[in-house]
C-alpha cells in the first residue's frame, strides 16, 4: 500500500473504535509454566493455562468471519478451548472489557493498532487473518461516463470523513495523474450515498461493502476500483492502493501467562480460514445467519476478501507505510514501528511457514 500523499483525516471510523490493550511489541515466551498444580475458579488446562476465554468481534464477515466459523464448526473446541464469542454492535465497549480482563482475544485492523500504540497503549498482534482491501470501493453513478481516470477531476465524490478508503483514492490519483484537489468532497454517511448517487447530488462515492454491491444492484452504479483491483480503462487489474488488514490480538500479559492458549486460538483460526476458503458458500450461510445479513450479499463480500493467516511482507509493508502516513499527516505524534505491535512468535510456534518477516 502506497501512502504517497498527505491529507488530514481521522481514521477513527476505519473499522470503528478499537479496543485498548496492555502490551506486546516483539516476542512472547512460548514455554508454559508446567510446574504449578494450583487451580482457580476458571477452567484451566494441564499447564494451568486459562482455556475458558472471551473473544470479541463485530457483526461483520470481515472482522469476525473466521471467529464465527471456528466457533460454529468446533475448531476452538478441537484445540481445547471454550470460547465465548461476543459480537458487538459498538466496538468501543470492548475497551473496558479488554482492560478489565473480561475478554482475552479480539479482532482489529492494523490501522487501529498503530493508532493505539501512538496513544501509549501497547498492542499485541498475534496473526494477520484478512486482507479486505478489495472491499473498499469507489463507485460511479449511472450518469458519469468514464473514459479515463482523469474524468473524475472536478466531480463530486461522496465519502465519510475519516474512512480509510480515501487512501485508495489518493493513491489512485498519484498513480494515474489525477488532480485529487479538484475532486469536490461531499461528506455523507454510507447509508445516504445510494440516494445521493441517484439524485445527482454526487457523481461517485468512496465507501465499503456492501455499499458497492448495493449501488450496482439498486442504483445502476459501476465499481471503478477498490484498494486492490482497478477497472479503470488505462489500468485494469491488480493494484496496490490499499491493503486493509485485520488481525488477531490479545494483551501482552495474557499471552505471556498463557502462550499455549494463544497458540491454540491461532491454530483454530487457521483451521477456520482454510475451511472458509474451501467452503465459501456454506460459511457465508453460517456467518450471514449469525450477523443478520442476506446470504447472497455475505457471499459477495466474502469473495472479495483474502482470508489468509500470514505474517508476510504485504502486512509489514502496509503497516510501515501507514505509520509513516499517519505521522506525516498529523494523525499520530510518533512513527510507530512494526516491532512495537507485532508478535510473530505465537504464529511461528504454530506454523513457522506462515511467518516470513521479523
Amino acid at each position: 500500500m502506497k501512502m504517497k500523499r498527505i491529507f488530514g483525516i481521522s481514521l477513527a471510523v476505519i473499522l470503528g473504535m478499537s479496543t485498548v490493550l496492555t502490551g506486546c511489541g516483539g516476542s512472547a515466551d512460548t514455554t508454559a509454566d508446567t510446574g504449578s498444580s494450583e487451580t482457580t475458579e476458571t477452567e484451566e488446562n494441564s499447564s494451568s493455562e486459562l482455556t475458558k476465554v472471551v473473544a470479541l468481534g463485530e457483526f461483520d464477515p470481515l472482522i469476525s468471519g473466521q471467529q464465527i466459523i471456528a466457533k460454529e464448526k468446533g475448531f476452538f473446541e478441537e484445540e481445547g478451548l471454550d470460547v465465548d464469542l461476543q459480537l458487538l454492535t459498538d466496538p468501543s465497549v470492548s475497551t473496558t472489557m479488554i482492560a478489565s480482563g473480561e475478554a482475552q482475544f479480539y479482532s482489529v485492523s492494523n490501522y487501529q493498532a498503530i493508532n493505539l500504540v501512538d496513544k501509549g497503549t501497547e498492542v499485541c498482534l498475534l496473526a494477520p487473518v484478512v486482507n479486505a482491501g478489495n472491499t473498499q470501493v469507489v463507485v460511479a453513478g449511472p450518469n458519469l461516463e468514464i473514459t479515463s481516470a482523469k474524468d473524475l477531476e472536478g466531480k463530486k465524490m461522496g465519502y465519510t470523513d475519516g474512512a480509510g478508503v480515501i487512501v485508495a483514492v489518493i493513491n489512485m490519483c498519484e498513480d494515474l495523474g489525477v488532480d485529487y484537489d479538484s475532486i469536490q468532497l461531499v461528506n455523507l454517511q454510507a447509508s445516504d450515498m445510494l440516494a445521493s448517487l441517484e439524485s445527482g447530488q454526487i457523481d461517485f462515492f468512496a465507501a465499503w461493502e456492501p455499499w458497492g454491491i448495493k449501488a450496482e444492484e439498486e442504483a445502476d452504479g459501476t465499481v471503478l476500483f477498490t484498494g486492490t483491483k482497478s477497472y479503470l480503462p488505462e489500468n485494469t487489474g491488480d493494484v496496490d492502493w490499499l491493503n486493509f488488514m485485520v488481525a488477531i490480538d490479545a494483551s501482552k500479559n495474557f499471552v505471556e501467562e498463557n502462550p499455549e492458549t494463544a497458540q491454540a486460538y491461532v491454530s483454530a483460526m487457521i483451521k477456520a480460514t482454510d475451511y472458509i476458503n474451501e467452503n465459501m458458500e456454506e460459511c457465508a450461510e453460517i456467518i450471514a445467519e449469525q450477523i443478520n445479513l442476506d446470504k447472497d450479499t455475505c457471499v459477495k463480500i466474502m469473495e472479495k476478501n483474502e482470508y489468509k493467516v500470514a505474517y508476510d511482507e504485504t502486512f509489514k509493508t502496509a503497516g510501515e507505510e501507514l505509520a509513516q502516513y499517519m505521522l506525516d499527516s498529523g494523525l499520530n505524534t510518533s512513527l510507530v514501528t512494526f516491532d512495537q505491535y507485532a508478535n510473530t512468535e505465537i504464529l511461528k510456534a504454530v506454523d513457522p511457514s506462515k511467518v516470513t518477516v521479523e
